[in-house]
């Protein structure tokens, strides 16, 4: 399993959850769980490009 695929069912739970928590109406959870996938997903891969840059090992 990549990275990404770990991100992407990690976001589909979390999304899911929350989604089902904090909205009644089948519309409102749908919209929340885009949403906060949405948001998991581009806050991942942006802080995965800002990282991209460094290295893993410090030089030497």
């Amino acid at each position: 399993m990549s990275h990404l695929g770990l991100m992407v069912i990690y976001a589909v739970q979390i999304s899911l959850f929350f989604a089902v928590l904090w909205r009644r109406r089948p519309p409102e959870q749908f919209r929340l769980f885009a949403q906060l996938f949405g948001g998991l997903m581009l806050g991942g891969l942006l802080v995965a490009w800002l990282m991209f840059p460094f290295p893993l090992e410090p030089p030497g």
